[in-house]
C-alpha cells in the first residue's frame, strides 16, 4: 500500500508540471544518466617486481600491440618506433607511457656527441614498483644514431638487465675504421662485420653494443635530439634548461623489427 501511494505521489508531482518543465526534467535525468554511463573506471596498474615482471609485461604486450610513440618536448617532438623482437622492453615503454609516468619526467642527462637520457626527475614520480627488465640484446640492433635503448646498472648485474624507466637516445659521433678498432680495444670487444658496415655509414656509440638493450629507433625528430644534446649542462650533465617530456602512444605499425 505504501509503495502504491508513493508511485501515485510521484505521478501527481510529474503531472503538476507544465509540458516544458516535464521535458526539462526528463532531459536533465537523461543527461545525468549519460554522464554516469560514460564514466569509465581508471585503469589499475599492478606494481611490478623481479618475480612478476616477465609474465606481466608479456601479458601486457599481448594486450597492447602499439609500437609507435611520440616524445613531446618544448624543443620539438621525437617520434620513435619500438621493435617487435624486444617485446618486454616495448611493452614496458608502452605501459609507462599509458600510465602517464613519463609525463612527470624530463631529459636529465645530456652529453653532446653521445646521447640524451630521459625518464627521470628531481621530483618524486608515481610508484611503479621496483624491478628490472630481462635483457633483450641482439646483434641486429646496434647503437647507431637514433637508437633507443635502456640504461642499466653495471654493478651486480651479470645478465645485463635493464632499468625500469631510464631510457636514452643515441646521438653518437663518426668513427673511422681505425678509431673503431681503437674503441674496441679500449672497451674489450671484438668488432663484428655488422659494426664495421654500420659505423662506416652513420655516427654511433659502438662501445655500448652488447651491453644495453636497443629496443627502438627515431623515425623523425633527430633534429630535436641534436637541439637537446647541444644544451649547456652542469657538471653532472643535467641541462641548465629544463626539458620536460610527454610521451604519447600512437597506433601500431607493420614491419617493426
Amino acid at each position: 500500500m505504501i509503495h502504491c501511494l508513493t508511485l501515485i505521489c510521484l505521478l501527481v508531482a510529474c503531472e503538476s508540471k507544465s509540458p516544458s518543465e516535464r521535458r526539462g526534467m526528463v532531459q536533465k535525468r537523461a543527461t545525468l544518466s549519460d554522464k554516469s554511463d560514460k564514466k569509465a573506471a581508471a585503469p589499475v596498474f599492478l606494481e611490478l617486481n623481479e618475480q612478476n615482471v616477465t609474465a606481466e609485461l608479456a601479458k601486457y604486450g599481448a594486450e597492447n600491440p602499439e609500437n609507435e610513440v611520440e616524445i613531446q618536448t618544448p624543443l620539438g617532438n621525437i617520434r620513435l618506433r619500438l621493435y617487435e623482437d624486444t617485446p618486454l622492453h616495448r611493452a614496458n615503454f608502452i605501459r609507462l607511457a599509458k600510465m602517464g609516468y613519463f609525463d612527470k619526467t624530463e631529459f636529465y642527462r645530456v652529453i653532446k656527441g653521445f646521447m640524451i637520457q630521459g625518464g627521470g626527475s628531481e621530483k618524486p614520480v608515481m610508484n611503479i614498483g621496483r624491478y628490472t627488465i630481462p635483457a633483450e640484446i641482439s646483434d641486429k640492433h646496434l647503437h647507431v644514431r637514433g637508437a633507443l635503448a635502456m640504461a642499466r646498472e653495471y654493478k651486480n648485474n651479470p645478465t645485463k638487465r635493464s632499468a625500469s624507466h631510464d631510457f636514452y637516445i643515441v646521438q653518437g659521433v663518426r668513427y673511422t675504421a681505425a678509431e673503431l678498432e681503437a674503441t674496441a680495444k679500449e672497451n674489450n670487444f671484438q668488432v663484428t662485420p655488422a659494426q664495421r658496415i654500420a659505423y662506416a655509414k652513420v655516427p654511433g656509440a659502438p662501445h655500448l653494443d652488447g651491453e644495453h638493450t636497443v629496443f627502438g629507433e627515431v623515425i623523425s625528430g633527430m633534429d630535436v635530439v641534436d637541439k637537446i644534446a647541444a644544451l649547456p649542462t652542469d657538471e653532472g650533465y643535467w641541462p641548465l634548461q629544463d626539458v620536460p617530456i610527454k610521451v604519447v602512444v600512437l597506433k601500431k605499425q607493420k614491419n617493426s623489427t
